[in-house]
């Protein structure tokens, strides 16, 4: 009986001394939803810029509400550049035609910069801040979360449409377009914005690529708005040796909005005459809106050796835009005191 009860001991105090084992064992951390969306919120919401990339297309938006990249707008790849509060667009001629532009005008367009708006305000909308504070409205503690493995193996919580690292850091990986709101969705589309914080070899990169846009934009076009002209005199004079200069009085009338902005004019002059035969001669110009402006261009006939005199017309016709007035330089000053 004796030799029963030591064992009997022996046994509680092994027991007793693997209890005090397994209760002493850390328990493995769980990973919280709310605390991965919170901290990539907050790195979001600190990055100088970022990157979206929506299918091929890659958009980058700086803290301030500057953009510069590229997005795919009416099935048409479309260049994009914000500075100075305004939006410029370069678009293939397809996108301005699916605006309602005739086709000549859309080719004209679709040869140069325009000043133009999208569905959204892009620089209020996608500034890393901005979007940081969309989402946390968007997303709140109630919202369902759950973990998954993206293709390339990222361990991801899909917050309905918000996709966030599981584990540290956390950062923003992916973002559904209806968390930022209709209008986001009726211009870009439904499919996911990947986003991209830029390192500092990146933020040089993209300080290089606003400095050639901005080099590029020139006197952009400003679409929406018309200008009505008018040739209010033509006046043709032609020398014995065959030169003619047309000399032609313009009135232009601008019909809609445009702020900040100028009337680009091109004259084309078809000169003519029976015995000499055509010319055309033409000349643009930049000018005032609402004004009147004096255009000018010339053609030289060569002389036949006859004696005699010739009967010789001309019938001008001046097509007009509205062009952005831009100023490169405090453009510049803007990026610069953005991305140093």
């Amino acid at each position: 009986m004796a030799h029963r009860g030591v064992w009997g001991l022996l046994l509680l105090v092994v027991a007793l001394v693997l209890v005090g084992c397994e209760s002493g064992k850390p328990a493995a951390a769980k990973a919280d939803p709310g605390a991965a969306v919170d901290g990539a919120l907050t790195s979001l919401g600190q990055q100088a810029a970022v990157a979206y990339r929506i299918g091929e297309e890659t958009l980058n938006v700086t803290r301030t509400g500057l953009a510069q990249g590229t997005l795919s707008l009416k099935d048409q790849q479309v260049k994009v550049l914000r500075a100075g509060g305004v939006l410029y667009l370069r678009a293939p001629a397809e996108y301005w035609q699916a605006q309602g532009m005739q086709q000549d005008r859309a080719t004209e367009y679709g040869s140069r910069w325009a000043r133009s708006v999208l569905a959204f305000e892009l620089g209020g909308t996608l500034a890393p801040a901005d979007v940081a504070r969309t989402l946390r409205a968007a997303v709140t503690t109630s919202t369902p979360a759950e973990r998954t493995m993206l293709a390339d193996g990222t361990d991801v919580f899909d917050v309905g449409g918000l996709r966030v690292t599981a584990t540290q850091p956390y950062r923003v990986v992916s973002i559904d377009p209806a968390l930022l709101g209709p209008a986001v969705v009726n211009a870009l589309g439904t499919g996911p914005l990947n986003v991209d914080a830029l390192d500092a070899a990146k933020l040089t990169a993209l300080h290089e690529a606003f400095g050639q846009s901005v080099q590029d934009l020139a006197q952009p076009f400003v679409a929406g708005p018309v200008i009505a002209t008018t040739v209010s005199s033509n006046d043709l004079k032609c020398a014995a040796a065959g030169s003619c200069i047309d000399t032609v009085q313009v009135e232009n009338k601008l019909i809609g909005d445009a702020p900040d902005a100028a009337a680009r004019l091109v004259l084309k002059s078809s000169v003519t005459s029976a015995q000499l035969g055509a010319k055309d001669c033409g000349q643009e110009l930049v000018t005032p809106l609402n004004g009147s402006a004096t255009m000018t261009c010339s053609v030289q006939f060569a002389l036949p050796k006859l004696t005699g005199s010739a009967k010789v017309e001309a019938v001008p016709t001046v097509a007009a835009e509205p062009v952005a007035v831009v100023d490169p330089a405090a453009l510049d000053r803007e990026v610069a005191a953005d991305l140093g």
